[in-house]
């Protein structure tokens, strides 16, 4: 009876103290900002309209951050390239235009190589997030306006991946993270389907500000459950010490 009463003491309490919240990952841009502090955004940088500029390995650096396009073009041996390209739209370059300026893509998946993005974070952060799209046609014809639908995989160091089916057209989703039981050192973003490449814009990061408690009162209701956890255990406690005696 001792154990019974106990136990529900236990879980009247622990019912009545706030969970830590974990890992959590978000879909939209306003509602991840809101629980992040010392946000630092990454726009891709400055590219004259209608021009493009590629980055080997090392790609683009921005404070905290390293960008980097990965194509794994061979196993056996293993022959990597790292291409990524910074491109912003001019006249007639609709492929290029995500409403958002310059923006950042890999190479293309074709059937026999492996494509990614990686964002590499020197200091780890506890949050970070970023605008992704899908460029590339399905099959490559005169006239081709990409933005159908793409499997991608998200794939952040100390969690398992993600996999995701980006919306058509030319409109970016957004994707974060923040914990309060981890930080994170790299992020890799694969292309899945073949004649598509990633496109990544406002690559964020920053710290995540968990809210603290209000100061105010607490509910009648948490009062309660807490008085009841306490009553029960206090009952217990006297109940095993006069057994004891």
């Amino acid at each position: 009876m001792q154990r019974i009463m106990i136990s529900l003491g236990v879980l009247a309490l622990a019912a009545a103290t706030p969970a830590a919240a974990g890992t959590l990952t978000y879909s939209d841009r306003l509602q991840w900002s809101a629980v992040i502090s010392g946000l630092s955004n990454f726009d891709s940088g400055a590219q004259n309209l209608g021009t493009a500029s590629t980055f080997g390995q090392g790609g683009l650096v921005f404070t905290n951050l390293q960008v980097d396009g990965v194509n794994i073009v061979s196993i056996d041996p293993l022959t990597t390239i790292y291409s990524l390209t910074r491109a912003n739209a001019g006249p007639g370059q609709s492929y290029y235009n995500w409403n958002s300026g310059a923006i950042l893509h890999t190479p293309d998946k074709t059937a026999t190589n492996t494509v990614f993005a990686r964002l590499t974070f020197p200091t780890p952060v506890s949050a970070f997030g970023f605008n992704y799209g899908v460029g590339g046609c399905q099959t490559y014809f005169n006239g081709c306006t990409p933005g159908a639908a793409a499997s991608i995989t998200i794939s952040p160091g100390g969690m398992s991946p993600i996999n995701l089916t980006t919306s058509q057209g030319n409109t970016m989703a957004f994707w974060g993270v923040v914990s309060d039981t981890q930080t994170f050192t790299f992020a890799d973003i694969y292309i899945n389907d073949s004649n598509r490449y990633i496109v990544l814009d406002d690559i964020a990061q920053g710290s995540y500000s968990v809210a603290p408690p209000p100061a105010e009162t607490a509910e009648p209701g948490t009062l309660l459950q807490i008085a009841m956890g306490a009553g029960l255990l206090a009952m217990a406690r006297r109940r095993l010490q006069a057994q004891t005696l």
